[in-house]
């Protein structure tokens, strides 16, 4: 499990690094990646997608974080975090790293009847990181928006309580 880091920047963050780490700890708890292909990581790495636009300031504080606490990584390859290990950040990945999920492992989802949307994931994480309503299909930020307190533990709490449920289900996939 990654080590809980408290960023210095803003709530918005802390927010995202809250969401992250439930996917974190799903995707782990899946044991999918290690299962098939032998590594344990989030996601899947065919892209550097450290390097995606940064129009909104959540995105800026996460990816200064992310440098603060990394590095810059390795230039040589795809993504400058992935290792033959897998992905080296424990925490402080981009909202497409830590929600996307390749073609199959979503089969491997679906036979187990969970409906994982990794648009739909990516575009909560860039709207709680954001502080904005975001289309998701365009990723174009459509008004700014104050999640409240009480707002964003009921959004962690249903994410939570469904990540939950897909792990009871996937534990049957290995």
């Amino acid at each position: 499990m990654p080590e809980r880091i408290t960023p210095i920047s803003s709530k918005p963050l802390s927010r995202y690094l809250e969401m992250e780490l439930l996917l974190h700890d799903f995707f782990e708890n899946t044991g999918y990646c290690k299962e098939n292909y032998g590594r344990t990581c989030n996601g899947c790495c065919n892209e550097n997608v450290v390097e995606y636009p940064k129009k909104y300031r959540g995105c800026r504080d996460l990816d200064a974080e992310r440098l603060r606490i990394y590095g810059a990584g390795d230039s040589t390859g795809g993504c400058p975090y992935s290792s033959d290990k897998g992905c080296v950040l424990g925490t402080h990945k981009t909202p497409k790293c830590i929600a996307y999920v390749c073609p199959q492992f979503t089969r491997a989802l679906n036979e187990q009847d969970i409906d994982y949307d990794w648009f739909e994931i990516h575009t909560l994480l860039i709207s709680v990181l954001n502080e904005g309503k975001f289309d998701w299909w365009s990723g174009s930020k459509v008004e700014s928006y104050r999640i409240s307190d009480d707002e964003f533990s009921g959004i962690k709490r249903d994410l939570k309580e469904s990540l939950e449920m897909w792990a009871q289900k996937a534990a049957k996939m290995v």
